[in-house]
């Protein structure tokens, strides 16, 4: 201050060059996503306040953790009846799990999952079913059987009918005489 003139203090102080602005690159915390989660979509949800009458279905996942009166047909994916959830009615889907109460018959072409602390009443039809124990289920369960499609067998084809032959005679052998 006190040595120097006014020229230096009125030069201005240099800068490093400018860069070119750069677009700002979005980062995140989560990891990424597969390609597999990506496709997937999250579940339809019924909350815990939320009370429906009548049917039910759809083409996606469903999870219910409010009261459900009525039939659920998801028959393509997943229904989870979440631990707060109650279903009064028939369930059809490709797989149930099901961690609360559901009065009804169940019907799964792949799997049903009752699991620990869930109360079924109700008639199970399942590929695999599974109860886990401390679950409550009163029911018959019927596991389904899929067989898999067999190759069909190579038409054959049928065989000529038989020409009727006549009989051969086949001339007694001749005796033989001993003396």
């Amino acid at each position: 201050m006190w040595n120097r003139s006014k020229k230096e203090e009125e030069v201005p102080l240099r800068q490093a060059p400018a860069e070119p602005a750069r677009e700002a690159i979005p980062t995140s915390t989560y990891p990424a996503r597969r390609v597999e989660e990506a496709t997937t979509r999250a579940a339809a949800v019924i909350g815990k306040t939320i009370v429906v009458r009548g049917t039910v279905s759809g083409k996606e996942d469903l999870l219910v953790d409010g009261r459900l009166e009525g039939d659920v047909d998801l028959p393509e994916n997943r229904l989870t009846v979440g631990a707060g959830g109650q279903i009064e009615g028939k369930i059809r889907a490709r797989e149930i799990v099901i961690y609360g109460v559901v009065q009804g018959n169940l019907e799964a072409s792949e799997r049903v999952e009752i699991r620990k602390n869930a109360r079924v009443i109700g008639d199970l039809k399942a590929c695999r079913p599974v109860i886990e124990d401390e679950a409550y289920f009163k029911g018959n369960v019927e596991t389904i059987r899929i067989d898999t499609p067999k190759p069909p067998k190579p038409a054959v084809a049928p065989a000529p009918a038989a020409q009727p032959q006549e009989p051969v005679i086949v001339p007694p052998p001749p005796e033989i005489r001993r003396g």
